[in-house]
């Protein structure tokens, strides 16, 4: 699909009646990270950022937040390192102006496999649940190895899908298919990330993720059902560049 169609039809999810609903007008739009008695999505969307956060070192000063959304994550990354540029990136236009609104300092509107970043100058490279829409995951890895620093980081929490059609295949590229945890850390070694960490994490996300939106959506609950048993893994990995 074309980038400018993909864009406009993910636009129309995040906008649907079910999905503010589900996230309010928090500017998240990540399925969280259930942990410590957390009861409602937005909660949870800022609990999985502080996750995802563990990974970054603390000295860094160029972030890039690749398929950033509406920017509520871009932004609470700018706030807990305040001494980093925090870089929102997308496909969408209207995605990057939401983000502007909630406060995003800079946005760049790309491609996540095709990256109009210089080599060499970026510390950290973030994709929080958006690798998995990348025509490919091993595009924008490569791209992540090529514009990260020596020593930078690349941090993703990524759907693993074993059935692409209950959740839309026009979302999930055939191409962009790894089956497990092994084969993501395989993946990231073979592209010359070393000290990788890959776990999955499916039991604190998606699963509690999913049964919210039973509660909020009970003449769904087929739907979601399906949606659950689409997922093999959500896998948070981490790697260093060289």
């Amino acid at each position: 699909m074309a980038s400018n169609a993909f864009a406009d039809r993910y636009d129309d999810i995040i906008r649907h009646p079910q999905m503010r609903a589900l996230y309010g007008d928090s500017g998240y739009f990540n399925v969280g990270y259930w942990v410590d008695g957390i009861e409602d999505q937005p909660q949870a969307c800022r609990r999985l950022v502080e996750e995802i956060a563990r990974a970054i070192p603390a000295d860094a000063r160029l972030i890039l937040d690749v398929g950033c959304g509406v920017g509520a994550a871009t932004r609470q990354l700018a706030l807990m390192f305040p001494d980093a540029e925090v870089v929102g990136c997308n496909l969408s236009a209207w995605q990057l102006a939401e983000a502007q609104a909630r406060g995003v300092g800079r946005v760049i509107e790309m491609d996540a496999a095709h990256m109009p970043v210089a080599s060499d100058t970026v510390d950290v490279v973030i994709a929080l649940e958006s690798a998995q829409h990348f025509d490919t995951r091993e595009l924008f890895l490569r791209e992540a190895h090529r514009v990260l620093r020596p020593g930078g980081t690349v941090v993703v929490a990524d759907m693993l899908f074993a059935d692409r059609e209950a959740i839309g295949s026009w979302m999930l590229p055939a191409e962009n298919f790894v089956a497990s945890p092994s084969a993501y850390a395989n993946l990231l070694n073979r592209l010359g990330f070393s000290h990788v960490e890959v776990e999955d994490v499916a039991d604190r996300t998606w699963r509690p993720h999913c049964a919210m939106m039973r509660t909020l959506s009970p003449g769904h609950s087929g739907r979601i059902d399906a949606f659950e048993r689409s997922l093999a893994h959500y896998v948070l990995a981490s790697g260093r560049k060289g």
